[in-house]
């Protein structure tokens, strides 16, 4: 959440739900101060395609070739103080980077060269979430206003607004066929049909929802400040199991070869069967863990809000390495081409990549002022 914007946006949650406001609260404790370099409004947005890594953050959309650190472009050119970036880009069908801003705007990018190919004229109704391509080809972003927003892909231009009765997310859709799946701060897992632009279902989870939804075999996943994480049913929305959890689950859980791993404000890793939420292993982790996991291969990372990283194995939790980074770890982690790439807040640099065998710093990246 953007720090100089918490207050106005603190009113207007508390006014909806008390959990959310407690939910700003932490995200404006977690964020605060800085440490050289560019000011941290937010953890910064995360995305790869081949041999380059995409940073949102600030004023700045930045490319970074993976093998090195290096900026290949930077957009804009000069910072624009009106628009400032930090939601998970999107790398879409065709290879070009479509990223939403707080001020309500989305650019569409030449993912190669950086050059723009259009952006919209920002509402002000934030945009925090990453925007998602339907099965249309057009692009969907969920406004802070309530307002899942449809774009068209080629134009930039608006092509409808579907209301989400006031519900405002901040993590990642998932897109099944016609279904985009989107998990909210106001406690609801919302399916929205986008070809008819209805609502098909709504889930109650009982608790705010910070990070997205993941589909995988036939469950939607999520991650609760109610200390739980779910699996649903995407075609009814039914509960099909819930299992507690040592704290708040800030990111949505991660899944691989059927295995679900999730980590918690209560400083834990731990691996869950996907089919019915069974405990497999836990970790007990030196600090909250509000980053998500990240799994490659047999190894499993997690990040810790006091800069610690560490490598376990996915099959029993035992751990690999450890690594120790300058501020906190509160965004995306990436592992690719043998490098595992982290964001971090409150530092002298935004993103770090770490050898993913052996947890040694290979580079930094900080970003432009």
């Amino acid at each position: 959440m953007q720090r100089n914007d918490s207050g106005e946006s603190m009113n207007r949650m508390m006014k909806i739900r008390p959990v959310a406001a407690a939910v700003l609260a932490l995200a404006a404790v977690l964020l605060s101060g800085c440490a050289g370099g560019a000011p941290n409004f937010s953890w910064a947005g995360l995305a790869v395609k081949g041999d380059t890594a995409f940073v949102a953050h600030n004023y700045f959309v930045s490319a970074l070739r993976i093998d090195t650190g290096q900026m290949v472009w930077k957009y804009p050119a000069e910072a624009d103080r009106a628009v400032t970036y930090y939601s998970d880009p999107l790398v879409d069908s065709g290879g070009n980077l479509v990223v939403g801003a707080y001020n309500g705007s989305v650019v569409k990018l030449n993912a190669d060269t950086g050059m723009k190919i259009w952006a919209t004229e920002g509402d002000g109704q934030k945009i925090i979430g990453p925007v998602a391509e339907g099965p249309d080809g057009d692009y969907y972003a969920s406004s802070e206003s309530g307002e899942l927003l449809v774009i068209d892909s080629e134009a930039g231009t608006i092509l409808r607004r579907i209301a989400l009765g006031k519900l405002s997310t901040w993590g990642r859709m998932a897109v099944n066929g016609e279904k985009i799946y989107i998990a909210t701060i106001e406690h609801k897992v919302v399916a929205v049909n986008a070809i008819e632009g209805t609502i098909d279902w709504t889930t109650d989870t009982g608790a705010a929802i910070a990070g997205g939804v993941n589909l995988v075999d036939g469950k939607l996943v999520v991650g609760t400040f109610a200390d739980k994480v779910f699996a649903l049913d995407p075609q009814g929305g039914a509960v099909l199991w819930e299992t507690p959890t040592d704290g708040w689950v800030w990111q949505a859980p991660v899944i691989s070869d059927s295995t679900l791993y999730a980590t918690d404000l209560g400083g834990v890793l731990r691996a869950l069967a996907l089919e019915d939420g069974s405990p497999l292993w836990t970790v007990k982790l030196t600090a909250p863990a509000q980053a998500g996991p990240a799994v490659d291969g047999d190894t499993v990372f997690a990040g810790e809000s006091k800069g610690m990283v560490r490598a376990f194995s996915a099959a029993d939790g035992a751990q690999q390495w450890e690594a120790q980074l300058e501020g906190g770890v509160h965004g995306e982690l990436l592992a690719v081409g043998g490098k595992l790439l982290v964001v971090v807040a409150n530092a002298k640099y935004t993103l770090a990549a770490l050898n993913a065998e052996s947890g040694a710093v290979l580079w930094t990246y900080t970003e432009p002022s």
